[in-house]
C-alpha cells in the first residue's frame, strides 16, 4: 500500500486542521445551493486526490456516484413539486426543479463523506488525542480504542472463520446460523478475556488516579498556528455569509432563478481550495529546493 501523501495541516497545530474542516463541513451541510454544493464536492476531491492519492479517491467515486444518482431519482417520488414537467407515468410526476433538488442534495452528501474522509486523514487517532486527551480524556479514550479495537475484532473474526473451516469437526451439521453463532460465542468471550487484561493493565498505568492526565505534547502552539488559525476563522465567517446570502436569494420550488456570475463565490471557492492549493505549493518548494 503506497504511503499517504504529506500535507500542510501536517506541520501545523491539530486545531488548526480542526478548525477548518469544521468551518467547511458546517457550511457545506447547511447549504442548499447548486453552486455552493458544486464547489464544495469540487475541492472535496481534489485534497482529496492531493492526500489520499487518486486511486483511494476514485475507488470512494465508484460507491459515491451512485449513491447522488440514487437520491437525484429518488427525491421525485417524496417530493413531486415543481413547475417544469418532465414526464408523468400514472400518479408520478416528475419535474425538473425536483431532480434539481435531489442532484443538489446528492452533492453535499458526497462532498460531506468525501470531506470527513479528508479530515481522517489529517487529523489522525494520535493528533486527535493530543488535541482533546486533556479537555475529554475518557470521551478520547473511548474513541482511540474503537479505532483500534474494531479492526482487531476484524481480523480475530477472520482467524476463527479460517480454524473453523480447517476443522471438520467445528462444521457440526453446515448451518450458516449455527457457524455465525459460534463465531459470534467465540469473539465474545475473546473480547470479555481481552477486557480484564486491559483493564488491570491501564489500572496499573495509573489511569483514573487523577483528575487530569498528564501526556507528553507534541505539537506546541506557536504564532504561525494562532494567525493560520486566525485567517481560517476570518475566511470561513465571510463565506459563511456569503453563501447565506446567496442561500437566502435561490429557491427550487415552485421555479428555480436564473444561476448567474456572482462574486460572492468567490471566498468560499477560495477557502475550499485552501488545502490543494497548500498542498501544491509545499510540494513544488521541496521539489525545486
Amino acid at each position: 500500500m503506497a504511503m499517504p501523501e504529506h500535507t500542510a495541516f501536517d506541520t501545523s497545530h491539530p486545531a488548526v486542521a480542526v478548525c477548518y474542516f469544521a468551518g467547511v463541513l458546517a457550511i457545506t451541510m447547511c447549504s442548499a445551493h447548486p453552486v455552493v454544493a458544486a464547489v464544495s464536492l469540487v475541492g472535496a476531491l481534489a485534497f482529496s486526490a492531493l492526500s489520499r492519492g487518486a486511486r483511494a479517491t476514485l475507488s470512494g467515486l465508484v460507491w459515491q456516484v451512485p449513491m447522488l444518482v440514487l437520491v437525484c431519482l429518488a427525491n421525485p417520488l417524496f417530493s413531486a413539486s415543481g413547475s417544469t414537467l418532465l414526464w408523468r407515468w400514472g400518479p408520478l410526476a416528475v419535474y425538473a426543479e425536483s431532480l434539481a433538488y435531489g442532484a443538489c442534495m446528492g452533492a453535499v452528501l458526497v462532498a460531506t463523506i468525501v470531506w470527513f474522509e479528508d479530515m481522517a486523514r489529517v487529523v489522525t487517532q494520535e493528533r486527535a488525542m493530543s488535541l482533546l486527551g486533556g479537555v475529554a480524556p475518557t470521551v478520547t479514550l473511548m474513541i482511540s480504542m474503537v479505532s483500534r479495537l474494531v479492526p482487531q475484532l476484524m481480523r480475530r473474526a477472520a482467524v476463527v472463520r479460517t480454524a473453523a473451516d480447517a476443522t471438520c469437526v467445528a462444521d457440526g451439521d453446515g448451518r450458516p446460523s449455527r457457524s455465525r453463532t459460534r463465531l459470534t460465542s467465540v469473539l465474545l468471550t475473546w473480547s470479555l478475556e481481552d477486557s480484564l487484561v486491559r483493564a488491570d493493565s491501564m489500572r496499573a498505568r495509573g489511569w483514573g488516579a487523577s483528575s487530569r492526565r498528564t501526556s507528553y505534547r507534541r505539537h506546541d502552539f506557536r504564532t504561525s498556528d494562532g494567525m493560520a488559525l486566525a485567517g481560517i476563522v476570518v475566511l470561513a465567517g465571510v463565506s459563511a455569509f456569503l453563501v447565506w446570502v446567496a442561500c437566502s436569494q435561490w429557491r427550487f420550488y415552485p421555479t428555480m432563478p436564473t444561476l448567474v456570475a456572482w462574486w460572492g463565490y468567490i471566498p468560499f471557492a477560495a477557502f475550499v481550495a485552501l488545502p490543494s492549493v497548500l498542498a501544491l505549493v509545499e510540494r513544488a518548494s521541496w521539489r525545486f529546493a
